[in-house]
């Protein structure tokens, strides 16, 4: 097996060579879909899916779903078979679907929490979130959410100007929410002591 979860020496396994006359099957998450090449790959069977991260900004909610991958990425992983020899991809979905596939991956910005983005760009006094110039722009309806949110959690005022809460939690590399109930509950232990 291999995933991003696995330790890295069982990660490593994938690269040792099988022994004479045993054949090596290697069971991966889309970690081997772009980051690594292991030597010997000589069928792919793709069954077109990926587990990713999806933000709802209205309930502010994110889950792990599963999506049909992107034309994109059905190139990449049919390329990991036969790189450094004679190689086959099978597909586990029909053309017709290939057909329907996005060209490319929904970009990370437009399917991830954007609280913390934004209040790093806040901190760092990079300018207005709103109007800051992204690669890839998140949804109008997006940014509004999660500024309403700041706006509620405390982190920015009305008139959108980052607060000191907010300027510690852009230093915290965790969740708005976590983080505000850290802060929080280490202002109740000081206070109590």
């Amino acid at each position: 097996m291999l995933h991003s979860s696995l330790a890295v020496d069982d990660q490593e396994k994938v690269f040792d060579i099988a022994p004479e006359g045993i054949r090596k099957c290697i069971i991966s998450s889309n970690i081997a879909e772009t980051s690594i090449t292991i030597d010997g790959i000589r069928f792919i069977v793709d069954s077109g899916k990926v587990k990713e991260l999806s933000h709802d900004p209205t309930s502010n909610m994110s889950k792990l779903s599963e999506f049909w991958i992107s034309k994109a990425s059905a190139t990449q992983r049919s390329g990991r078979a036969g790189r450094t020899g004679p190689g086959e991809c099978f597909r586990l979905y029909s053309e017709n679907e290939f057909n329907h596939f996005n060209d490319f991956p929904v970009p990370e910005i437009q399917r991830a929490p954007l609280e913390p983005l934004l209040l790093q760009i806040k901190a760092m006094d990079l300018g207005c979130p709103r109007t800051f110039d992204y690669v890839e722009a998140p949804s109008e309806d997006a940014l509004n959410a999660s500024m309403e949110f700041l706006q509620n959690l405390g982190a920015i005022d009305v008139s959108e100007n980052i607060m000191a809460l907010g300027k510690i939690l852009a230093d915290l590399p965790v969740d708005t929410i976590i983080g505000k109930m850290l802060i929080m509950a280490t202002v109740i232990m000081i206070i109590t002591i």
